[in-house]
């Protein structure tokens, strides 16, 4: 599998677009798992094991912790999930602090994406036993005892495509052979030339000079050419920014709108009325991007509103008390040295 393979799963690839329902079945059929949520993913473990899946040895599944409650246990997840990509060359950003906030849309999105990581990874593991890689990580048996699952892995294997080839031979590069220096001749040395013939003539002199002009001017024309060129460019990557920034903007709208009408179609529109659909819909497309709202399990539309945490807050308290801590005591030293 390429290690590059997520580069192709853009915005509106139609990973995308694939429901709630589908991808817990996928979690479930291939992980022996028996979850009824979403926002159950939200701790980065089922992430990382799945990762284990597709790249076998590249995340220590005794470090992962499965009875993560906190914040600060969910980031230590995510932490090692993004060493497992940043080995395999996975190039994907982790949102940690949106997945940790356990919302809905963020997570369906994460987990969207890696349903279609694994289709494109081709990965197959007949002999897998998810539960008992569970088992070794931190509250893993408990876990599997909660998600004790009686789906046939048999099933799920079928349906996996077959193992790509991952290994491509190379022939080895033979370093060309340094060539001798040639050997001096000890004590010859070139005949030196009468004065008279290194002189160089007035018309020479003056060529050389007209040369120098002219490289210099061509110089400055290419300096001032370049400058130009730099200019525009910035003005251009400015202009791609907004753009970007843009349709990010409106795109997140759509997701929003489109997210919400998949939960209610799921739940068939039980008790769902066309005013409120509307209204649902025109407070998603009026929202200005300070008024950032997001779309729950059951498909309402509610108001985004990031937060750090305390414990996120309290660790960079530490950091920085420690920093602030090491300073004053290396000014300390510095000023007995002076007294001495």
């Amino acid at each position: 599998m390429s290690r590059t393979a997520d580069a192709a799963v853009g915005m509106m690839d139609s990973a995308y677009f694939v429901g709630r329902q589908q991808l817990l079945a996928f979690f479930n059929d291939l992980l022996d798992l028996q979850l009824t949520k979403i926002e159950q993913t939200a701790s980065g473990a089922i992430a990382c094991q799945l990762t284990e899946y597709i790249f076998p040895g590249s995340v220590p599944m005794s470090r992962v912790n499965w009875e993560a409650k906190s914040d600060y246990e969910f980031i230590s997840n995510y932490k090692l999930l993004q060493a497992a990509f940043s080995k395999n060359g996975v190039q994907r950003y982790v949102d940690v602090d949106k997945l940790i906030r356990a919302k809905y849309q963020d997570n369906l999105e994460f987990c969207q994406w890696l349903k279609a990581f694994f289709d494109q990874s081709g990965a197959q593991r007949d002999e897998y036993d998810a539960k008992a890689v569970r088992a070794k990580g931190k509250g893993g048996k408990k876990y599997n005892e909660k998600m004790a699952s009686g789906s046939s892995k048999g099933s799920a294997a079928s349906r996996r495509p077959g193992v790509s080839p991952r290994t491509a031979t190379t022939q080895p590069r033979v370093p060309a052979r340094p060539s001798r220096p040639a050997a001096a001749r000890g004590g010859e040395k070139a005949p030196l030339k009468p004065s008279s013939e290194n002189k160089a003539s007035p018309a020479t002199v003056a060529n050389n000079n007209g040369a120098k002009n002219n490289a210099a001017e061509a110089d400055a024309q290419l300096v001032k050419k370049n400058a130009e060129l730099e200019n525009k460019i910035r003005d251009l990557e400015t202009s791609v920014l907004d753009i970007e920034k843009e349709r990010d903007f409106y795109f997140g709208k759509l997701r929003s709108i489109e997210l919400m009408l998949q939960v209610k179609q799921d739940k068939d529109f039980e008790g769902c009325q066309l005013e409120t659909v509307i209204e649902s819909i025109f407070k998603v497309l009026y929202a200005t991007a300070d008024e950032e709202v997001a779309v729950d399990e059951e498909g309402e539309i509610i108001p985004a509103t990031p937060a750090k945490s305390e414990v996120e807050t309290s660790v960079l308290s530490a950091e920085l008390s420690e920093v602030l801590g090491n300073e004053m005591i290396m000014t300390e030293a510095e000023e007995e040295d002076i007294g001495q």
